[in-house]
């Protein structure tokens, strides 16, 4: 919420009062084939209802800081796709360093490769080239081509969000996912960032994966997306 409120002019920020219950930022498709974007932070339900009508019309990727809104939003919309998942951090103190002398930066010009893999439904290339420009990566090479990497989603004046994590199915089990987020975590650390990241509560191997390199978990969140009328 603060990179979105405070660190991104392209978002519109809803809130109400002085001291408000509720803050919503709201980005909006720039084509008809895009995707608007919405983050909620509401103390509760009925303060998250008070924002209701400031959601985007069409197809919407959402990030709840909190289950509860889910009730307020769903009406709302023709498609709801939740995804719950688990807010992770990493204190200093936990880290269990993993290091990998094949890890190297993720190039630029696998972003493509990378959209692809990670949300195939939509145009995501600008957004990942963004990313692998904007904040720490890693990779690790096979034949000069990434067989696993990670990347950030969001860097704020205090925490790095660790995102997009995937190694190739034929590569899997063998370490490499330990090896990138670790490699992350550790470039983060060194920027004075804690890092965090998300792993959906299905998701049994990132689950497993996080706790053994120190992170803990914080709290549910939401993630997903819907078709608003």
């Amino acid at each position: 919420m603060w990179d979105r409120v405070f660190q991104q002019s392209q978002y519109e920020v809803y809130a109400a009062g002085d001291t408000p219950r509720e803050v919503m930022a709201v980005h909006r498709a720039q084509s008809s084939d895009g995707a608007n974007f919405i983050a909620l932070a509401a103390r509760d339900a009925d303060a998250a209802g008070g924002l209701a009508e400031t959601v985007p019309r069409g197809f919407t990727i959402i990030h709840l800081t909190d289950e509860f809104p889910l009730a307020v939003l769903e009406p709302r919309a023709q498609e709801f796709h939740p995804l719950p998942a688990w807010l992770f951090e990493l204190l200093p103190q936990d880290f269990v360093d993993h290091p990998d002398d094949r890890v190297r930066p993720l190039h630029l010009g696998f972003a493509g490769r990378v959209a692809k893999l990670w949300q195939p439904d939509w145009p995501a290339e600008g957004y990942v080239r963004r990313r692998i420009e904007g904040g720490p990566t890693a990779a690790i090479y096979q034949g000069g081509q990434p067989v696993a990497w990670a990347l950030t989603h969001t860097i704020t004046d205090r925490v790095g969000i660790i995102g997009m994590v995937h190694v190739l199915e034929e590569h899997r089990r063998k370490g490499l996912a330990r090896s990138v987020v670790s490699a992350v975590s550790r470039e983060l650390q060194s920027l004075g960032k804690r890092p965090t990241l998300h792993a959906f509560v299905d998701n049994v191997a990132s689950l497993a994966l996080f706790p053994t390199l120190g992170f803990r978990k914080v709290k549910r969140q939401v993630w997903g997306d819907a078709v608003f009328r």
